[in-house]
């Protein structure tokens, strides 16, 4: 599969591997529906579960809510995966395969990360970068935030930041 990027032709390869084989992932894509609440608490865990082995701090991890565009049959609301997105220092994007709608987006997004990640990532940052355990506390805070936006009306930079695919 071929594709342009800033100018650039990418061509992809894939391969078939063996389980031995196995290489670590360049990036983590996390997909969850948003007309079902538990797909989304499947997609926290599965955050969870990178975050307690330490993948994601040397790799991107994207959060993507994949929706019907059937406001009414919404479960998880874009504020949620948001939410979620900030506390796993993921970034977030919602797509709808369906009518194609911001899939390409999502494909340049995860090559920018990729990117992006392996060039800001320093063994010398591992030790001084601050990673948070504490899933709760990270949580509360961006609740909180979540809150300010809604009072306020004005979105939160942390929130506009996890949305952006073309910055860390």
């Amino acid at each position: 599969m071929c594709a342009f990027l800033i100018g650039e032709l990418l061509t992809f390869y894939f391969h078939l591997q063996e389980i031995d084989k196995f290489h670590p992932p360049d990036a983590f894509i996390v997909l969850y529906s948003v007309v079902d609440k538990a797909s989304y608490l499947k997609a926290e865990a599965e955050l969870t579960r990178l975050q307690d082995a330490d993948l994601l701090r040397a790799r991107p991890a994207i959060l993507v809510a994949n929706k019907i565009d059937l406001a009414r049959s919404r479960a998880v609301s874009t504020q949620d995966g948001k939410c979620l997105a900030c506390t796993y220092r993921a970034k977030f994007i919602e797509i709808s395969v369906g009518i194609n709608h911001n899939v390409d987006e999502l494909l340049v997004g995860i090559l920018t990360q990729i990117r992006l990640k392996s060039f800001h990532y320093d063994d010398r940052d591992h030790h001084q970068q601050q990673w948070y355990k504490s899933r709760g506390v990270v949580r509360a805070s961006m609740k909180a935030r979540q809150m300010f936006t809604w009072l306020f009306g004005k979105e939160d930079s942390k929130f506009k930041n996890c949305e952006n695919l073309h910055i860390l």
